[in-house]
């Protein structure tokens, strides 16, 4: 008799991933930098890897899905389903040299699946953010000639990536794997500039509407090799190559009349431009990474990764972006994993740190941002099933040369389910 699962279970599921696609078109940020490039990279937000310092490239677990490293896949066991899903949630202070603002939003964050084919090959399917835009600043002069000027940048939108994993055992102790992925999304940028001092100036408004979609492949793999009993050595290493994603635009310019009760009246349409065809160049990738790991006991790591986004173009244009690279380092320790009498020796008790040298520089400021995170695994009694929450602090940019520090308190929310759907049934 064949190995199948199921009937109705992967139906359902995969209608739980497709009807959540309208959920991550929400806005899912609050970050002026979200303004330049392709916006603020959503990078292994998933809870498992965030509480551990966004640590991937190394992690080679039967119980979490880890697309960071398409080669960790083959850790799924063969009679074994992975799913896992979680909530984000971030509150963001802002901060000028002249004013502080507070922000906070939540959105879904992740749906992930992992299974078996057979022994040496594993696949996965996913859901999860690729870039968020999401800002709304506003700036202020003052003129002899002019009065007050306001000059106001919004934007919102993002890129979402479906993914389709699958990797492959080749030897005993070496495996790789490829992630393909369809990115899609849409992205609107606003600058506006308005005369609030004189009832009849033109006040001005130019925005952009960015759709894209296109495929886009990473390549992972792994060696993984016993050291003595049960203690692990891994070492993993990823490449993205460089992506020419289609992209398309509408362009509107437009001059307005703001009336003395607020409303808008339309004047001059100075520029209208629908379906201007282009390409968004996302430069190639490349990290490397390792970890330590006792079975079921605890775990270290370290990963590294730099992206050439000199190289980025939009619609052949740059945007004097810089190279970027980002440390990670993290690991996860389980006091006794079973101990049922003890449920606080049974937890997974998780820590990280990461910074990120991001592809911003602005005005001679290189916009850097590390965090530090923590998290618990808490395992649901008579399962393998695990409640996942972590929180992470950390701090973008700075307020030299009147930019805006962007301190920031993620939460996240999440479960990891582990089933044994694949089981072949004996019949006596």
């Amino acid at each position: 008799m064949s190995i199948t699962p199921n009937s109705l279970r992967f139906p359902i599921l995969f209608c739980v991933l497709f009807l959540n696609l309208t959920v991550f078109s929400q806005i899912r940020i609050a970050s002026p930098y979200s303004r330049f490039g392709i916006g603020d990279l959503s990078d292994n937000n998933n809870a498992w890897n965030m509480t551990m310092g966004q640590l991937g490239i190394g992690l080679h677990s039967p119980y979490h899905v880890n697309y960071a490293n398409p080669a960790s896949y083959t850790a799924f066991d063969s009679l074994s389903f992975v799913f896992e899903g979680g909530l984000n949630g971030q509150f963001v202070t802002l901060t000028s040299n002249f004013q502080t603002a507070n922000r906070n939003y939540a959105s879904l964050g992740y749906l992930l699946f992992g299974m078996p084919v057979n022994k040496w090959w594993k696949t996965s399917l996913g859901l999860v953010p690729f870039t968020d835009v999401g800002y709304n600043v506003a700036s202020y002069d003052k003129y002899v000639a002019t009065g007050s000027i306001v000059r106001i940048y919004a934007g919102s939108g993002g890129i979402s990536r479906l993914y389709w994993g699958n990797a492959f055992q080749l030897f005993k102790k070496f495996s790789v794997g490829l992630n393909i992925s369809y990115l899609f999304g849409s992205m609107k940028r606003e600058a506006i500039v308005l005369f609030p001092d004189s009832a009849y100036a033109m006040n001005f408004r130019e925005a952009f509407f960015v759709t894209m979609n296109d495929l886009h492949f990473n390549f992972g793999a792994q060696y993984r090799t016993k050291i003595k009993n049960d203690l692990f050595l891994n070492l993993g290493a990823v490449y993205s190559p460089t992506l020419s994603m289609a992209a398309k635009t509408d362009i509107l310019a437009s001059t307005f009349l703001i009336s003395s009760a607020g409303t808008e009246s339309p004047r001059d349409t100075l520029v209208r431009e629908k379906g201007y065809t282009g390409r968004i160049i996302i430069p190639m990738m490349a990290g490397g990474g390792f970890s330590f790991e006792k079975t079921d006991k605890w775990m270290i790591g370290l990963d590294y990764k730099w992206q050439n986004w000199e190289k980025f173009r939009a619609f052949d244009l740059s945007d004097s972006l810089v190279n970027s690279w980002q440390i990670s380092v993290g690991g996860e320790i389980i006091p006794k994993i079973d101990n049922y009498n003890n449920f606080l020796a049974r937890m997974h008790y998780r820590l990280g740190f990461t910074y990120n040298k991001t592809y911003l520089r602005l005005r001679g400021q290189d916009i850097n941002e590390y965090g530090f995170s923590l998290g618990l695994g808490i395992p649901l009694r008579g399962m393998k099933t695990v409640l996942n929450v972590g929180a992470e602090y950390g701090s973008r940019g700075n307020t030299s040369q009147n930019l805006i520090r962007e301190s920031f308190f993620k939460i996240v929310v999440g479960f990891s389910i582990y089933e044994r759907w694949f089981i072949k049934r004996k019949y006596f």
